[in-house]
């Protein structure tokens, strides 16, 4: 069964952590497109105000700039070796007088002329949430060329076993484009798993597919880890509309998969605009 919790625009402002209902330790990636790295440093201002203690990092390559305010925030910590790694972090989160400390895991790298940054293997990250580095870990597991959607190839996403909540993001600006690569990044793969043909418009039955296909949104969630789907850049009334009927279908197709469904705005003030969650009946 599903709870529906509106939340009106300009009404109550309720953050995405509080949506996702996050325990007090969570280990945190994201996957899909539409908005990912928006969630992410949104996400990560959120946890910052929590006192605790913080990994930032990602399995793929993020740009430099997009982790800038955090490394401001806190310290990047760099290197090759994890056990290296592993006592740079603990020392950094020793330091007295501090409650929470914020870490931001990488490599600096130039790739295609812009600089970015490398995160640690998944087998790291593990290891240090079984060793407990950290209360919280937010990862960025997925790439997708700045496209509103995305379907997964064989390699993707890069999901550590660890994980505790998966996020699936998508923009629900994806409908009515046609499906051609420079809106939906591997759109090859998005025609096999939806059944829509190459120039047709993405439509709300394509993208249920695709959240609920095995081999879709959530390809590869590690096993126990709670699935939330991030509906994003809903801005307006009729936004919301498309990701409600879009909901809903989801539903239709796979309820007992998805833990909650969260539709919003990461980039504006208001992120939350409606949340519905699974809830245990007697």
């Amino acid at each position: 069964m599903f709870l529906i919790i509106l939340c009106l625009w300009g009404t109550k402002r309720v953050q995405i952590c509080d949506a996702l209902d996050l325990k007090e330790r969570a280990f945190i990636s994201l996957v899909g497109a539409g908005g990912k790295s928006t969630l992410f440093s949104r996400m990560a201002d959120e946890l910052a105000h929590k006192n605790k203690r913080m990994i930032l990092t990602t399995t793929t390559k993020m740009f430099s700039w997009q982790l800038a305010p955090f490394v401001k925030k806190g310290r990047l910590i760099e290197g090759h070796n994890e056990e290296t790694i592993q006592e740079c972090i603990k020392k950094y989160f020793s330091i007295e007088g501090k409650g929470g400390r914020l870490a931001v895991i990488g490599e600096k790298i130039k790739d295609n002329g812009e600089e970015k940054v490398t995160g640690p293997l998944p087998d790291w990250l593990d290891k240090w949430w079984k060793d407990k580095l950290a209360d919280y870990f937010l990862v960025e597991a997925d790439g997708a060329a700045g496209r509103p959607v995305k379907a997964p190839a064989s390699h993707e996403p890069v999901i550590p076993l660890s994980t505790t909540d998966l996020i699936g993001v998508i923009g629900i600006d994806a409908l009515g484009l046609p499906l051609q690569e420079e809106n939906v990044f591997r759109s090859e793969i998005f025609s096999r798993l939806t059944g829509l043909n190459l120039g047709e418009k993405v439509g709300i039955e394509a993208l249920a597919f695709l959240i609920c296909h095995p081999e879709g949104l959530f390809k590869g969630v590690p096993p126990g880890c709670r699935r939330h789907l991030f509906i994003n850049k809903v801005e307006d009334s009729e936004d919301l509309k498309m990701a409600e009927e879009l909901t809903f279908e989801v539903l239709k197709i796979c309820p007992r998969r998805i833990s909650d469904i969260i539709m919003g705005a990461a980039g504006q003030k208001e992120v939350v605009a409606e949340v519905i969650r699974k809830v245990k009946t007697l």
